[in-house]
């Protein structure tokens, strides 16, 4: 579940040390006369990466992409200055930064990223008999500073809600036995969990679908696949108004 978090802090602590590694060792020859602008222009280079890196660790956005930037303008200049010399270690760092470009750019690698945590630890639990889709909604939410609750069922969800008070639920329309708009209406009768704030993720869009959901007690409708920020963004108006 967290395994994928884990690697982006371990890759980022790798790419912090070598470009921290890469700017004392620029740094050593600043102090020489007639030194080469490019040296200057490296060192400039490896100082923004090693403080992107440093902020990957903590799953910034910005960091993300500082280092997706700052790769593929070192690319550009190593490219330029040492292709025709065919030098072994350019050549190398040239690969680094091509593989460091593609591996973030990714969309499966950007929706671990944050701007910026909730506000306090919230508790989410969701409704949904698909494990694909909660196996991707997981770490997303856990990145973000939520602990996650599940249940497959909505008998099962009833139960977990009722003795768990969770601070929202992501409910899908399509379950086993009891459907999610019946579910929704069972929380908002319940004294325990009415005022439970409930969001349908499902791949029913239709006006009349997303009307007949609000009239069952949802605070939002969101649609499937899931878009990250537009779900953490939903939480956060929930959750967290201005």
């Amino acid at each position: 579940m967290l395994k994928k978090i884990y690697d982006l802090k371990i890759i980022g602590t790798g790419l912090a040390v070598l470009y921290a590694t890469s700017l004392l060792v620029f740094l050593r020859f600043a102090g020489i006369e007639d030194l080469p602008l490019r040296t200057y222009i490296y060192i400039g280079i490896f100082g923004v990466m090693f403080i992107g890196a440093v902020a990957v660790v903590s799953l910034k956005e910005w960091g993300r992409q500082l280092i997706v930037i700052m790769n593929a303008i070192m690319f550009v200049v190593l490219f330029s200055k040492y292709i025709p010399k065919i030098d072994i270690v350019p050549l190398a760092y040239i690969f680094m930064n091509i593989i460091v470009f593609l591996y973030f750019s990714q969309s499966g690698i950007r929706m671990y990223f944050h701007d910026k945590k909730f506000q306090k630890w919230y508790s989410l639990l969701l409704i949904d008999d698909d494990e694909a889709f909660i196996k991707t909604i997981r770490p997303v939410l856990i990145a973000h500073g939520c602990s996650v609750l599940t249940a497959g069922t909505g008998e099962e969800g009833l139960q977990i809600a009722a003795s768990q008070k969770p601070d929202m639920i992501i409910l899908d329309v399509f379950l086993p036995k009891m459907k999610g708009r019946e579910v929704c209406r069972a929380l908002k009768a319940n004294e325990a969990t009415r005022s439970i704030p409930v969001v349908f993720m499902t791949a029913k869009d239709a006006d009349e679908d997303i009307q007949a959901e609000r009239e069952a007690g949802a605070a939002a409708h969101l649609t499937k696949p899931f878009q990250p920020k537009r779900l953490i963004s939903t939480i956060r108006a929930i959750l967290e108004p201005r």
